[in-house]
């Protein structure tokens, strides 16, 4: 489908893709529907929500795959949630099995000896998941104490669950 049909359509989408400064590449998953029925909630949502432009694209691009596979997600066009609880909830669609994977990864570092002093958590990082540690030193002393910390939680990882890094 071409563009300036979907514009005629919705003129508030396309007043938001102007705004947010969308270009015509960000929205070239929408010339892939032949016909303006399967988008229309989609570009509802959009109109009414006002994302930025990230979020926008992001909307869009997993949106778009979502229904190119045949996966409805009507329930979550019509809850009352953020842009940003909205996109999670689009890649918990998408991404299923990854989503998955990494609760419980999540869950493993959440259940690791840390301390109050380092702070751990499960990321996803562009298409691979990490584990993210940060803490402050505030001497040297205490530097080696958070080191050997770690080296505790290492060993943790090396004999118990140890399926962080595993899919």
């Amino acid at each position: 489908m071409e563009l300036s049909k979907i514009f005629n359509q919705f003129p508030l989408f396309h007043q938001w893709m102007k705004d947010k400064k969308l270009n015509p590449k960000d929205l070239s998953i929408l010339t892939e529907f032949e016909n303006l029925s399967p988008i229309k909630p989609l570009l509802q949502w959009i109109e009414k929500r006002q994302p930025t432009h990230s979020q926008g694209k992001q909307i869009l691009d997993l949106g778009g795959e979502l229904l190119l596979m045949d996966k409805a997600f009507n329930s979550l066009l019509l809850k009352e949630t953020t842009v940003p609880q909205f996109i999670e909830g689009l890649k918990k669609l998408r991404l299923a099995e990854t989503s998955f994977r990494d609760e419980k990864k999540s869950d493993i570092v959440n259940h690791l000896a840390w301390t109050d002093s380092i702070k751990a958590k499960w990321i996803r990082q562009d298409d691979r998941g990490a584990l993210s540690v940060h803490f402050h030193s505030f001497s040297l002393k205490d530097f080696k104490q958070k080191i050997q910390k770690l080296n505790s939680v290492y060993q943790q990882l090396s004999e118990g669950p140890g399926q962080l890094w595993k899919n």
